[in-house]
């Protein structure tokens, strides 16, 4: 079998900024220029770190050595590495902690110094997690059937349907996917399949359903042109259907490719007696505009995230 990766599916902030150097940073205009300056070196602050009690975040560093330093200004992301807002400047320099209040979520925060108008490079990044849910871990389903109507071939995954029940490397397999070359999920040109029979083992006092993941372990004969996999879920059986989620194939090997989340409800308010094994189905869609490609399924798996 080939090699397995992991692509998470998720939506990217728009600022980012390199992590910490390991040497010197000039300044950097923090308003309109991006040209190094030779006026000096401006360094950030050292060893940040983060600690999260009754959800509030509390931030400590070590300051920065340059003297004529005025403060920092504390940044923070949803996302490790990228798309960081100014969230509060401190001052004077000497400075060593201070607190945020972000809400609910896992954060991300680095700090810079700043003289005037000049900002240094970044920190290292710190972390915290507020507030996460629980969940039921990724569940396997039990039972699966193909759609026989508007739907491509009309027989979804018609070889070795169990298969897509179990991470186990045996694959289902969707061969000669689909009758047209269209990249629509919505197409009836497209071969579906229903997966359904996931026994969350939610506990009887949940009071919301926070989110929900889909976790699909597929492959392809080929990587050649393009190809995608569309998921859907249903809260009544099959009757109703959530907008899909898609995510665009990068190659032929097995890859893990991760829908929703724990704070995606995929726009549904979820009831927990919609999340019964015989009521809660996933739909999977496989579509290419190369038809005679083979898809293949290892395993559709799910997470409930929910407060109790």
């Amino acid at each position: 079998m080939g090699r397995r990766m992991i692509v998470l599916v998720a939506a990217a902030l728009s600022v980012g900024l390199a992590s910490a150097p390991v040497s010197l940073a000039a300044f950097v205009a923090s308003t309109s220029t991006t040209a190094d300056l030779t006026t000096g070196n401006l360094l950030p602050p050292t060893e940040l770190s983060a600690a999260v009690a009754d959800g509030t975040v509390s931030l400590s560093w070590i300051p920065s050595v340059t003297a004529a330093a005025d403060g920092y200004d504390v940044l923070r992301s949803a996302t490790s590495g990228t798309g960081y807002v100014a969230v509060s400047s401190v001052a004077p320099a000497s400075l060593t902690t201070t607190t945020d209040g972000p809400g609910g979520g896992a954060w991300y925060y680095v700090l810079q110094t700043t003289l005037q108008q000049w900002t240094s490079a970044p920190s290292n990044e710190a972390s915290v997690l507020i507030g996460a849910s629980p969940s039921t871990g990724l569940m396997d389903c039990a039972s699966n059937a193909p759609e026989t109507s508007g739907s491509g071939h009309n027989d979804g995954y018609e070889t070795d349907a169990t298969n897509g029940c179990g991470l186990d490397g045996a694959v289902a397999t969707d061969a000669g996917s689909g009758t047209d070359d269209t990249l629509a999920c919505a197409g009836p040109g497209k071969d579906r399949h229903r997966f359904w029979g996931y026994a969350f083992g939610l506990p009887g006092g949940v009071s919301s359903v926070d989110g929900i993941e889909v976790d699909l372990t597929a492959g392809l004969s080929n990587g050649g042109r393009t190809s995608m996999l569309c998921v859907e879920l249903s809260w009544d059986g099959g009757a109703s259907w959530t907008v899909p989620h898609y995510v665009t194939m990068v190659g032929s090997d097995l890859t893990t490719y991760v829908f929703g989340g724990p704070a995606a409800t995929w726009g549904h308010a979820w009831a927990l007696s919609e999340l019964d094994p015989a009521m809660f189905v996933v739909r999977v869609t496989d579509v290419t505009n190369h038809p005679r490609k083979d898809f293949q399924l290892d395993a559709a798996r799910v997470e409930v995230s929910y407060t109790p």
